[in-house]
């Protein structure tokens, strides 16, 4: 268990250290590692954000736009149409309640 050299010193103390000294250096690398994953990670998942938010964007201001026309189509119908929209609102309306008291 405990070596001596040629003088008689104890050369275990100095292996162990040696150990000591790797395994720190290990984990100061396992951890500058997973240091710089982590923040890789994080930089990719801020880019997906990112673009996500873009896309979400461009298709609400599409969904809007979409809705906007055809509030406007509706609004032309209507007042093109006047009694058709009004047995069809109440028609619906019926429905609606016929299904609600079920």
């Amino acid at each position: 268990m405990f070596e001596a050299t040629k003088d008689g010193k104890d050369t275990s103390n100095h292996t162990s250290g040696h150990l000591v000294d790797e395994v720190k250096k290990m984990a100061r690398n396992f951890k500058a590692d997973a240091t710089n994953t982590a923040n890789a990670a994080k930089n990719d998942l801020e880019g997906v954000a990112r673009e996500t938010g873009t896309h979400m964007r461009a298709f609400v201001d599409s969904a809007e736009h979409s809705l906007k026309d055809a509030g406007g189509t509706v609004a032309v119908k209507i007042r093109e149409n006047p009694i058709q929209s009004t047995l069809i609102a109440l028609g619906v309306g019926l429905l609606a309640g016929i299904i609600y008291r079920r």
